[in-house]
């Protein structure tokens, strides 16, 4: 475990995190070259309010934060599940154009350094605003007073809180990122491990049945179908240059015209007054 990172999530308690780069492409019989895992789940040692048993994989970009509550790959145990993968870039562009992205990698404040954590920190000020306490249940801003999830006036205003955000919407500022990686996990599982393999494992490993091995392991692999990424890049439609230069032209013919109309007015006036004159 020395190559992954230990971080504590309120729901899911200890989670660790990788930046994996042995994830190769690989085909037919040799996809057991990306990354494979064998995951304890350890269910006996599960606390009484646990109603699954199982991990959570969540495949994210480096540049993001993991957050398993709205995104990630349930495994369960006694079953291999591969996981393959295929990238997806989407470049977008800032204001003034209509996404307005930002690039969370460059804010200096560490609770902006994405728009998962953009939003978290903006809920949390909402709540604690109102509640005077802060969601113990979401990352951002738990160096202030959290809700005691015991007391009932708190999380009854925790509640109050996410209704009113849900019916008159919030002004929080969390445009889409400038640049964003996917992942477009696909994946398959199957019964494991086999009888035959199971029996024919190193006899250090023969101290538990089949059974209470399947229900407390599960197997994992994790590898690109390909190569290939799929980019979206969006362009404007006008540089500033063109657009001068379109501007420039509309203003030449249309003060053009207009010259051409007042020379002709001009002469109609002369043309009037010298026949007055007469």
């Amino acid at each position: 475990m020395s190559e992954f990172k230990g971080i504590l999530n309120s729901r899911y308690g200890n989670c660790f995190t990788n930046n994996f780069t042995n994830l190769v492409t690989t085909t037919g019989s040799e996809y057991y070259k990306g990354l494979e895992m064998i995951l304890n789940v350890e269910p006996d040692d599960y606390v009484p309010i646990s109603h699954t048993v199982g991990a959570r994989i969540v495949i994210h970009s480096p540049s993001d934060n993991p957050n398993p509550e709205e995104n990630g790959i349930n495994i369960i145990p006694g079953y291999e599940t591969v996981i393959y993968l295929s990238q997806t870039v989407m470049r977008r562009l800032s204001a003034p154009y209509k996404d307005g992205c930002v690039s969370y990698q460059d804010n200096k404040d560490i609770l902006m350094k994405s728009q998962i954590l953009c939003t978290q920190t903006c809920i949390q000020r909402y709540n604690y605003k109102e509640c005077g306490c802060v969601e113990p249940s979401l990352p951002a801003m738990l160096d202030m007073k959290r809700c005691n999830t015991t007391n009932t006036s708190e999380i009854c205003c925790l509640d109050d809180v996410m209704n009113q955000l849900a019916i008159h919407g919030t002004d929080c500022e969390c445009p889409l990122p400038c640049n964003s990686t996917y992942y477009n996990e696909r994946r398959m599982i199957a019964i494991w491990p086999s009888n035959v393999s199971f029996f024919n494992r190193k006899s250090s490993q023969k101290t538990t049945s089949l059974k209470v091995y399947r229900a407390s392991h599960a197997k994992v692999k994790i590898f690109f179908s390909d190569l290939e990424s799929l980019i979206y890049e969006q362009h404007p439609v006008f540089i500033e240059s063109e657009m001068f230069s379109y501007l420039g032209g509309e203003f030449g013919l249309w003060l053009g015209l207009s010259l051409i109309a007042l020379f002709e007015i001009t002469e109609v006036f002369l043309f009037i007054f010298s026949k007055l004159l007469c």
